[in-house]
């Protein structure tokens, strides 16, 4: 596993990769599991009893969740299936943590170019991904995980290769305070003749838990490479009444720096129960409606906590035709 590792992350830094929201494999920048849906995908900072949360930051698995297993899965509608398992494990006194997700986008029609039915086929990705905890200096510690991932469209196949980098600050009294560097990576194999970039993401995280409160909270800045996370709107396109001609409304600096924020706040009330709700600026004006308001950006969850499992559940609106809906079963092998 550690050669595998190495393999991959020497890879991936020998290509140049280019940040954004484009490219394949967008759904490398998000984990399945219902804890980190329900935090608006910004838990990056505290650990817990749960080790799924490692998926995303190794630096927040604990002796507690080593040798825990967790299973995930989502529903968003017509037929799209998202599918999460990690388990958290040592070797040679080192903690790892390693994750396999899935997405299925269903079946679809396949057709020649007249249009003839010619039969069905199904999408989807799949992504292994081994991170571990490299060590510390002072008040920082540092993390690396190594992703494998597989793209399958009918009968285009593509693989990729990724890691993630995590340096984290820790004070006892004051924020903790993360930089991570996510899907570092290349194309193996392309679907086409051309070679596409993987979502590469700079972003900066930072929270604490209230002192005198069962409250925690995060705020995450991401994008930090790509300040313009806009795109042409139609509708914001002015038609003058007498030429015809079009003009597309800009956004504003307001616009488009809120895109790169988002935060979550966690309700602790006991041991046995834990309360989460997480918002995003960008998803909500990616989602907003010129005829109606929407609750795009939001996402809630709740977590319980029983002696032999836990159970996570999240709510968050994913598309305009219907809600996702996340459960998390996690349990000590």
């Amino acid at each position: 596993m550690i050669r595998i590792l190495t393999i991959s992350l020497l890879c991936s830094f020998s290509a140049i990769a280019q940040s954004g929201a484009g490219g394949v494999f967008t759904f490398l920048d998000r984990s399945i599991f219902a804890g980190s849906s329900a935090l608006g995908n910004t838990s990056y900072i505290h650990p817990g009893p749960t080790g799924a949360y490692a998926v995303q930051n190794p630096l927040l698995l604990s002796d507690s969740s080593i040798h825990q297993l967790e299973i995930s899965i989502g529903s968003l509608g017509d037929g799209v299936q998202l599918l999460q398992g990690s388990y958290g494990f040592k070797i040679m006194g080192k903690p790892l943590i390693a994750s396999v997700q899935s997405v299925q986008y269903g079946e679809f029609t396949a057709t020649d170019s007249w249009g003839t039915v010619l039969g069905e086929f199904t999408a989807g990705d799949l992504a292994i991904n081994i991170g571990s905890q490299l060590g510390s200096f002072k008040n920082i510690s540092f993390a690396v995980s190594g992703k494998l991932i597989n793209g399958t469209y009918e009968s285009y196949q593509s693989w990729a290769v990724a890691s993630d980098w995590v340096a984290m600050y820790s004070v006892a009294a004051g924020p903790d305070v993360a930089l991570i560097v996510k899907n570092v990576g290349m194309q193996l194999t392309t679907f086409g003749n051309q070679r596409e970039s993987l979502p590469t993401n700079l972003l900066i995280a930072f929270g604490d838990k209230l002192e005198y409160a069962p409250f925690r909270w995060t705020f995450v800045i991401d994008q930090l490479s790509r300040w313009n996370l806009g795109y042409q709107d139609p509708n914001l396109v002015n038609v003058d009444p007498v030429t015809g001609e079009q003009t597309q409304e800009t956004f504003s600096m307001l616009n488009l720096g809120l895109r790169h924020l988002s935060g979550s706040i966690e309700f602790l009330p006991t041991q046995r129960l834990h309360l989460m709700v997480g918002y995003n600026f960008r998803r909500q004006f990616e989602m907003s409606l010129p005829t109606r308001r929407t609750s795009g950006g939001f996402s809630l969850g709740a977590g319980l906590y029983f002696n032999s499992f836990q159970l996570h559940y999240a709510n968050e609106l994913r598309s305009l035709a219907g809600r996702m809906n996340t459960l998390s079963l996690s349990f000590n092998i």
